[in-house]
């Protein structure tokens, strides 16, 4: 696929029906919270954050059960202003693009990979959504590690 990946995002966000949704700050704030917690899983699927007052209270929950915990009353107003909520993730943009570079990815490196994984984000768009609205994998679905594997070794990265 050649589309730019920052288009391909738009792309399964709009597909998937996402940008029909209106805006909400826990909901969009604790999915990347999800995928950042998957560094924390232990074989049982569960957070060990290594942390024993942390653990105590996190330790039996898996990262999408703290995801979904943090959208409960999820219809909480919204406080910050538009522009404070773009900064945030902007921000996060920033902080997760320099997390690629500092593993050794040039930006045309990370602009390949996330074309990867965007063709396998793709392929989502028939399986259905869960209850949380998030979009879930379709029976056979291939996600990019291979891809990304591959890549690295070429490029001597690994």
């Amino acid at each position: 696929m050649n589309i730019h990946p920052i288009k391909q995002i738009y792309k399964f966000n709009q597909e998937a029906g996402f940008l029909n949704d209106d805006y909400n700050d826990r909901k969009e704030s604790a999915y990347p919270i999800e995928e950042m917690l998957e560094t924390f899983v232990d074989e049982n699927k569960k957070c060990n954050f290594g942390l024993s007052d942390l653990d105590e209270y996190l330790g039996d929950m898996t990262p999408t059960e703290i995801s979904r915990y943090l959208m409960k009353d999820i219809n909480q107003p919204i406080e910050p202003s538009k522009v404070d909520l773009i900064d945030k993730h902007i921000d996060s943009i920033v902080f997760n693009f320099g997390s690629l570079f500092k593993l050794g990815l040039s930006p045309q490196d990370t602009m390949t990979i996330l074309g990867f994984v965007m063709e396998a984000n793709l392929t989502k768009l028939s399986a259905p959504k869960d209850n949380h609205g998030k979009q879930t994998k379709p029976e056979g679905w291939v996600g990019p590690e291979k891809k990304i594997y591959n890549f690295l070794k070429k490029r001597e990265l690994l």
